[in-house]
């Protein structure tokens, strides 16, 4: 087993500190808060083994860690090796399996370059305590899921008590938070979850002519979710709800059976399996994690 999954087995991930020479301090600081939470981090002063070829030991910890961390400042602007440790994190970013690996925290309010400005980052001033659990709380989330985590691409519901609930999709490979009303009900949570996910009745081609449609199910530990209060079906704060998806491929020659939207690449009967994969791209690509 890899040493980055022996570590998300046991709940213990491993972290990559990526920062400047002057920040050292505080990647140092990050590593002892991450340690006494159980996290293990990666920094490139006594984690290397004396003797080891330095550049082979940073590609070998980066390759091994579940998450990857950049420590910026002032002092990291314009460092060609930290340039370079964050820009191979970034492609592993964008990879299906390692969507939610690269995490900035601004040690200071210097401006991040322009490939990672429209990312989500952490500032580590003026509560130093609320960035490290925010991170350990994400990382946390990450591990219970067993999947990416996502914000929903749709619409919040309105304002006012909320409960925040993990909606995983096993095809897709790939959970998003959606934020729900306190006291909804399965009915209310399904209209919720549709909106929030921006899930559709139907994907069709050539005038409705081809296409798919589509009914949708959650399921809690198992069960379907059924109309009763949440409370009353064990649904609390950070319940793991698992989207089902079934799909009635359609076309000119007549309307194909059911079919449970269980694999990435599903076949058909009824559609080929190009144009199958090309609305299923349509209908559900928003959700997917970037690099699939």
């Amino acid at each position: 087993m890899p040493q980055s999954a022996e570590h998300r087995a046991t709940g213990r991930p491993r972290v990559f500190l990526s920062f400047a020479g002057p920040d050292r301090p505080a990647a140092k600081q990050l590593r002892e808060d991450l340690r006494l939470l159980g996290i293990d981090a990666f920094v490139d002063d006594t984690s290397i083994e004396p003797g080891r070829d330095f550049v082979l030991a940073l590609n070998t910890a980066l390759a091994e860690s579940d998450y990857y961390v950049l420590l910026w400042s002032r002092h990291t602007v314009d460092r060609p090796w930290v340039d370079l440790e964050w820009s191979a994190a970034f492609v592993q970013d964008l990879s299906a399996a390692r969507r939610s690996f690269l995490f900035i925290v601004r040690l200071d309010d210097a401006e991040l370059p322009p490939l990672l400005a429209p990312r989500k980052y952490l500032d580590a001033y003026p509560d130093w305590a609320a960035m490290v659990s925010r991170l350990v709380t994400a990382w946390r989330q990450d591990l219970a899921v067993g999947t990416p985590v996502l914000p929903a691409p749709g619409p919040r519901c309105a304002a006012g008590p909320q409960i925040r609930l993990y909606v995983r999709n096993q095809a897709l490979s790939v959970a998003h938070q959606v934020p729900v009303p306190v006291g909804a009900t399965g009915a209310q949570l399904m209209a919720e979850v549709r909106s929030a996910l921006e899930l559709e009745d139907a994907e069709t081609r050539f005038g409705g002519k081809v296409g798919l449609r589509f009914e949708y199910e959650l399921h809690h530990r198992g069960l379907p979710v059924s109309d009763r209060p949440l409370s009353e079906l064990g649904i609390t704060e950070d319940s793991v709800l698992d989207l089902t998806v079934t799909m009635e491929p359609f076309g000119p020659d007549g309307t194909g059976s059911p079919i449970v939207y269980r694999a990435a690449r599903p076949s058909s009967a009824v559609l080929a399996p190009a144009m199958l994969g090309a609305l299923l791209k349509s209908a559900f690509g928003h959700l997917e994690p970037r690099g699939r």
